[in-house]
C-alpha cells in the first residue's frame, strides 16, 4: 500500500500541476464547516464536470474514498456523497475563490457544501496527462512526516 501511495506521489511530482484541496479547519467532528455566500451559490449553479467517457472512480489507498480518475477536476466520492473543490470569480471581491460542492449524483447538479468531511480536505491531486483531450487525475492522501 506504501508503495502504490509513493508512485503516486512521484507521478503526481513529475507531472505537476498537483492542487492540494483545503479548508480553514474548525473546531469539533470530523467535518469542516464552509461558509456559504450568495455569490458561491450562483456559482456553483453553472459547475459541471466533464467526464472522458462515463465516471470511473478509483480508491485512495488507506481510506474508504474514491476519486474521478477521468475528469479535469478532483471529484471526491465520500459515503452517499460527491464532492467537488470548485474556483469561481466572485467579482465583489475581484478575484478567484475555492468552494466546496456535493451533489448525490458524480455528474450533479452541484450546490455548496455547508460541511466536508475532513479527511476530503487533506487529499492531493493532479492530472497525469498533459493532453487537455485526456483528463486524467491521480488522487493520494500524503503520508506523515
Amino acid at each position: 500500500m506504501k508503495k502504490v501511495q509513493g508512485i503516486a506521489i512521484l507521478l503526481i511530482g513529475l507531472f505537476g500541476l498537483t492542487v492540494q484541496i483545503h479548508a480553514a479547519p474548525q473546531e469539533g467532528g470530523p467535518e469542516i464547516k464552509q461558509k456559504v455566500s450568495t455569490t458561491a451559490k450562483k456559482a456553483a449553479a453553472q459547475a459541471e464536470v466533464r467526464y472522458q467517457g462515463s465516471p470511473q472512480f478509483a480508491s485512495i489507498p488507506g481510506t474508504s474514498i474514491t476519486y474521478a480518475t477521468n475528469a479535469p477536476q478532483a471529484v471526491l466520492h465520500i459515503g452517499d456523497a460527491f464532492y467537488m473543490l470548485f474556483t469561481y470569480f466572485n467579482p465583489i471581491m475581484r478575484g478567484t475563490q475555492d468552494v466546496w460542492l456535493v451533489s448525490a449524483s458524480a455528474q450533479g447538479p452541484w450546490v455548496p457544501a455547508h460541511s466536508v468531511p475532513k479527511k476530503a480536505t487533506a487529499i492531493v491531486c493532479g492530472q497525469i496527462s498533459t493532453d487537455p483531450s485526456k483528463p486524467y487525475q491521480l488522487c493520494t492522501l500524503p503520508q506523515p512526516a
